[in-house]
């Protein structure tokens, strides 16, 4: 009598939400960081104010993340082993190396702040440090799906790509939003004349965004490509996560994240200035969508990545 054993080895899905939660609250500080960064070598002094919100923001949303990946991995309170033990094949160490150099570096940043007046040289030594801290943190987040060839879905060149864009979509959108709500806190909405010009400063931000949020659909459809069109794996990778997870991708990551926003900017951008109150819950809309559609991506992708 012949005898056959039979293996069911059940598929587990090791990465929850709290790794894709890790990855969008990582991306947007390290994005809110560097747009600060950015505005204030662009305008200056003129946009202070600015720069402030996204120093004050970064180092916070980028430490969420990391307490969110501590909960996943299980043992928080070891994870100062993860920055005492040398693992350099391992990506979360990476990860939990290099964004905790970042929380330090962007927190004593974010505490130069506190007088603007002084501490201008102090700040640009920060600017120079972190910034390069800052742009591996942003490239780590698409390199850590992509080098994973078990992961037909994640191992491909799109999806670094969408990850860095990711950043800088959610980080001058997370910016924007927490400004106009500190604005609206201290009162400063109330300026109609103030609110014009500030927003009518910002014409060339508004013109960034519009870009990436083009270039992030542009390689969202290069991703589809890929996947669709390469051999056997991919193929059956995209039916399988489309299968389960393709409303909240096309609904939620591309529908609300990239054209409604898009559609948005299009309609701004026909008009000279943003002085009136619709015009500035445009800008309020769009940024609160490309949030909700960064987030949507990130986790329709992690949990769409370990299907079998």
């Amino acid at each position: 009598m012949d005898a056959s054993i039979t293996y069911d080895v059940p598929h587990l899905t090791y990465w929850d939400w709290r790794i894709a939660a890790d990855l969008f609250f990582g991306g947007a500080g390290v994005g809110a960081f560097l747009f600060g960064v950015a505005s204030r070598w662009w305008y200056g002094r003129t946009y202070r104010r600015l720069t402030q919100t996204a120093a004050w923001i970064a180092p916070i949303l980028v430490l969420i993340g990391l307490g969110l990946l501590m909960t996943e991995l299980g043992h928080p309170e070891r994870f100062w082993r993860t920055l005492t033990t040398i693992q350099p094949s391992s990506p979360l160490w990476w990860g939990g190396v290099f964004q905790t150099l970042f929380v330090i570096g962007a927190g004593a940043y974010a505490l130069s702040w506190r007088s603007p007046e002084r501490h201008a040289s102090t700040r640009r030594a920060l600017e120079i440090a972190v910034t390069p801290i800052a742009l591996v943190v942003g490239a780590y987040h698409g390199l850590l799906l992509a080098l994973l060839p078990a992961r037909p879905l994640w191992n491909t060149g799109p999806t670094v790509v969408t990850a860095i864009l990711g950043v800088v979509l959610t980080g001058i959108a997370v910016v924007l939003l927490a400004h106009v709500a500190r604005a609206r806190f201290t009162g400063r909405l109330a300026d109609t004349a103030l609110v014009a010009e500030f927003f009518g400063g910002l014409r060339h931000v508004r013109r960034v965004l519009g870009a990436a949020l083009l270039l992030q659909a542009l390689t969202c459809l290069l991703w589809w490509i890929t996947l669709r069109f390469g051999p056997a794996p991919t193929r059956n990778a995209l039916e399988v996560a489309n299968e389960s997870f393709g409303p909240l991708f096309w609904f939620g990551a591309i529908g609300l994240g990239l054209i409604i926003p898009l559609g948005l900017g299009a309609l701004a951008a026909t008009k000279k200035t943003l002085a009136d109150r619709a015009e500035l819950m445009t800008v309020v809309a769009s940024s609160a969508l490309i949030l909700i559609g960064g987030f949507a991506m990130r986790l329709a992708t992690i949990l769409a990545g370990q299907l079998s």
